[in-house]
């Protein structure tokens, strides 16, 4: 397995260094990723954080212009939400019925969930949350946020995004340069820590009570609560 992020690794960061001598070809790939990342459902299936973190690694390397990437990943976080929102807002509560979002209807149900607890501000927050982000802005959209309101958190949210995956990547470039490393390595630890994310915003409920007996009384209550929640409601007798 390790052997496999390494490599998609080395090829990740082989086809960035090819592409970075075409300024047009560049911008484009990361407007589509990080569009592609923000579109409802697909973001799932969208690494961009790898992606980034290697653009930054690039960009502190001389290897790309740093504003041009900035503003293709912001741009394409905007317009990925903008789409999301539009579908969520033009199909409402049928888009659980249509292929292919009526097989992610856990991830609809808790993207609701999400929507319900944090209003507006889940737009923002979530778009730093893997799995969350891809769904959020489309449930804005069924649940008829006001549109100008929408785009204000949108735009606000992408600035900080693009930038909380570059600057990490340049910074971490120039470490691992003073100190005799690859940057490969980060990329490495960046899909790891994404991988794990999902695994914890999916499984959160099994891992927690796999781990419960470590956990000690705090342990114990979560194991009384989730497996009490686990059983099913007995049906009234018959009349």
């Amino acid at each position: 397995m390790l052997d496999l992020f390494q490599s998609l690794s080395h090829a990740l960061e082989q086809f960035l260094s090819a592409i970075s001598a075409n300024f047009w070809l560049s911008f484009w790939f990361i407007f589509a990723i990080a569009a592609g990342e923000a579109v409802f459902i697909l973001g799932l299936f969208v690494p961009s954080t790898p992606v980034l973190l290697l653009a930054g690694g690039l960009i502190a390397a001389g290897k790309l212009p740093f504003w041009s990437i900035y503003l293709a990943a912001v741009l394409g976080a905007v317009v990925g939400d903008a789409i999301s929102y539009s579908v969520g807002y033009a199909l409402k509560d049928r888009i659980k019925a249509i292929w292919p979002f009526r097989n992610y209807r856990d991830e609809i149900a808790r993207g609701e969930a999400f929507f319900a607890r944090h209003g507006g501000k889940s737009v923002f927050i979530g778009r730093f949350i893997p799995a969350v982000k891809a769904v959020v802005p489309g449930i804005a959209g069924m649940f008829g946020m006001d549109y100008r309101k929408f785009s204000l958190i949108n735009i606000t949210s992408a600035f900080a995004w693009a930038a909380a995956h570059i600057l990490p990547g340049m910074l971490l470039s120039a470490w691992l340069e003073s100190v005799g490393l690859d940057f490969e390595a980060v990329i490495l630890v960046a899909m790891l820590v994404v991988i794990a994310l999902f695994l914890l915003i999916h499984f959160h409920r099994p891992i927690l009570l796999f781990v419960a007996p470590a956990l000690g009384p705090f342990g114990r209550t979560l194991q009384t609560r989730w497996r009490g929640d686990q059983t099913p409601a007995s049906r009234p007798p018959s009349p």
